[in-house]
């Protein structure tokens, strides 16, 4: 497979400013209705000649709490996958990965992590995509993916 058709330019719609409209739970894992929503920007760019791109998350929470975050993302040229590493100003350590492709114009990306001292499976959607919005939602598992609670829901479109 050549660069184009690989996978590695899937995130290739991403790169530019965004503004970002957020519908996040306010608790996750405790059977919390209580979604909270705020707006927020990014900015996307690639680097390492294409085989990733960095994004920078500026929000603030509705309880007036800032948020700064980034991710990075890095594809692998023989598996053919993505890792997506996420930190931001409250861990202040970049979170474990989770690792998926896009098929059919859908990613889906999946790793472990930790949620208030739980082990979870978590999975990253992107959806919907435009040349002028997408749409990116997460969900944790703390029974191995047999049930799924979507805790964070970003609706992007692109800024001229």
């Amino acid at each position: 497979m050549n660069g184009e058709t690989d996978g590695r330019r899937d995130f290739d719609f991403f790169h530019g400013r965004w503004r970002i409209h957020n519908r996040r739970l306010a608790r996750r894992l405790q059977g919390c209705t209580d979604w909270q929503e705020f707006e927020a920007t990014q900015e996307c760019y690639p680097v390492i000649g294409g085989f990733g791109n960095v994004d920078h998350f500026h929000g603030i929470f509705p309880d007036g709490e800032p948020i700064e975050g980034m991710s990075a993302r890095l594809f692998d040229p023989m598996t053919r996958l993505w890792s997506i590493y996420w930190t931001d100003n409250r861990v202040c350590q970049l979170l474990p990965p989770v690792v998926g492709r896009f098929d059919a114009g859908r990613g889906k990306f999946f790793g472990d992590d930790v949620c208030d001292g739980t082990p979870v499976r978590v999975v990253y959607h992107w959806t919907d995509i435009t040349p002028t919005s997408a749409r990116w939602e997460q969900e944790f598992s703390a029974d191995d993916g047999e049930t799924w609670e979507s805790n964070w829901v970003m609706t992007m479109t692109r800024v001229e």
